[in-house]
């Protein structure tokens, strides 16, 4: 299908409509590969426990899909254009640069939390260091299912209730960027403000190739493109004596 052509999946009968209680199905089990993710280090110390809840986080809001859409499970994905690619690359550094411009404000009317991916990445070198990037990769991926799946939720719900498409699609933006910023809360030490304005406000720009595209392999390339363009500012100023 042409990129102009493309629109949001399921909401609307295209290619297959999910019905209100098979979408949650599916958000139970995104939420069980949320909480595998979560658990699965402490259930299983070291790197395996890490990898099996990564595969989690992505397998199972999939399986989730493919229960509810049938062969359509993947109408989310649609192999990726040049201008797919552009897209993501070109939102990565705009969602660094909005998250650090909120950040700032955050920070002036109270204290925020270190991420401590951060502080992960210093402690590491040569190859545990290369694994635990390239496992963000995938986790990445889950953290868009765990974005878009429930906009796509909320598109079906506020489409059934007869709301203009431009007010779900706004709507259904703006809930699933919060409910992805509530999902950090625990990693910010519970701090309201850190996880809701700025997580949520990179969020929001995050989704914008999906918005624009239709297609989650560009959300995904900004998301990866983020992060690692994250990775290696923290690594480069350390290495300049600035950490």
């Amino acid at each position: 299908m042409q990129a102009s052509h493309r629109d949001f999946p399921f909401y609307s009968g295209d290619p297959v409509r999910i019905s209100l209680l098979r979408w949650l199905v599916v958000l139970a089990l995104l939420a069980a590969g949320f909480a595998a993710l979560l658990l699965s280090p402490s259930l299983l110390p070291g790197r395996l426990g890490g990898w099996i809840g990564v595969g989690l986080f992505v397998l199972l809001p999939l399986l989730g899909l493919r229960m509810a859409a049938g062969r359509h499970w993947a109408a989310m994905f649609h192999p990726p254009t040049a201008r797919d690619v552009w897209i993501g690359l070109a939102f990565a550094p705009l969602t660094l640069l909005m998250s650090a411009a909120v950040a700032v404000g955050v920070m002036r009317v109270g204290l925020t939390s270190a991420n401590p991916v951060g502080a992960i990445l210093l402690k590491l070198q040569g190859t545990d260091l290369a694994l635990f990037v390239a496992a963000t990769a995938p986790q990445l991926l889950g953290e868009e299912l765990v974005t878009i799946i429930p906009f796509l939720a909320l598109l079906t719900v506020l489409s059934t209730l007869k709301a203009p498409r431009k007010v779900a699609i706004l709507v259904a933006w703006i809930g699933s960027a919060a409910l992805f910023g509530a999902l950090h809360l625990s990693t910010y030490q519970w701090h309201l403000g850190q996880a809701l304005l700025i997580i949520g406000t990179a969020r929001l720009v995050l989704t914008v190739p999906y918005l624009i595209t239709k297609n989650l392999w560009s959300s995904t390339i900004a998301h990866i493109a983020n992060d690692w363009i994250g990775f290696a500012t923290i690594l480069l100023l350390t290495a300049l004596g600035y950490g």
